[in-house]
């Protein structure tokens, strides 16, 4: 067996244990606990989590390169690169997770309940922006997006009442024409990305997830995540 075969089964025996260990810790299980059992639990308390099926597969292989191995150095079989490279891959994603602040943090523009719909229209063609968090002074009161004032408009334009004068409407009236089911929530700074990017799979009505220190929305906001920004990160 060659040197770059032993290090390969190194190289996976290393990272497999420590995602072993990673989860005895995390889910407090006892040491005789087994690794496909591990796998499972996890799985299901983070439905948002995509490895159990390589890990898995991986626990297969194990057991016969460490089970099946008929003398010291001599292993029945080699994990090939793209498998070690997959499991280490999974180890540093479970030791490591991409979390939402720092990769969501931004500034976030705000509005007051008591601007005007002009004063939206305008951040909307100078920044760029589609979808802003509203409160009625210090209160949060909801997320306005590009469908609330879609809707608004809609709406208007039905009643035939003639011109809109954007500088008369206030957004707390726009923004009661968003859809009636939640387009938001809050999301605490230690989250992991996957699991929002979860939320907008299970969610088509999910517009944005507004972050802050541990989720709570009288809390200062760190940044916002849009669908479009999930996107962009690939998951």
């Amino acid at each position: 067996m060659s040197p770059t075969d032993l290090d390969l089964i190194e190289r996976f025996i290393s990272a497999f244990n420590a995602v072993d260990f990673h989860l005895q810790t995390v889910l407090g299980a006892e040491e005789r606990s087994s690794f496909r059992g591990l796998v499972d639990l996890y799985a299901k308390r983070h439905r948002w989590w995509k490895d159990a099926e390589t890990l898995r597969v991986c626990a297969s292989l194990r057991n016969v390169i460490v089970h099946d191995k008929v003398e010291p150095y001599e292993y029945p079989c080699v994990p090939t690169p793209r498998t070690v490279e997959a499991l280490e891959a999974i180890r540093d994603r479970l030791l490591n997770p991409q979390r939402v602040d720092p990769r969501f943090r931004r500034p976030v523009v705000t509005v007051d309940a008591a601007d005007t719909l002009a004063h939206v229209l305008k951040l909307v063609h100078e920044r760029d922006i589609t979808h802003f968090p509203v409160y009625a002074g210090t209160t949060f009161s909801g997320l306005l997006s590009q469908n609330g004032i879609t809707r608004y408009l809609a709406h208007h334009a039905a009643k035939g009442e003639g011109p809109l004068d954007f500088n008369a409407v206030e957004v707390r009236l726009v923004l009661a024409r968003e859809e009636s089911r939640p387009n938001f929530f809050f999301a605490a700074r230690d989250e992991p990305v996957p699991k929002i990017a979860f939320a907008f799979h299970e969610n088509t009505f999910l517009e944005a997830v507004l972050i802050t220190a541990h989720g709570a929305r009288h809390e200062k906001l760190l940044g916002i995540a849009t669908r479009a920004d999930v996107l962009e990160v690939g998951f």
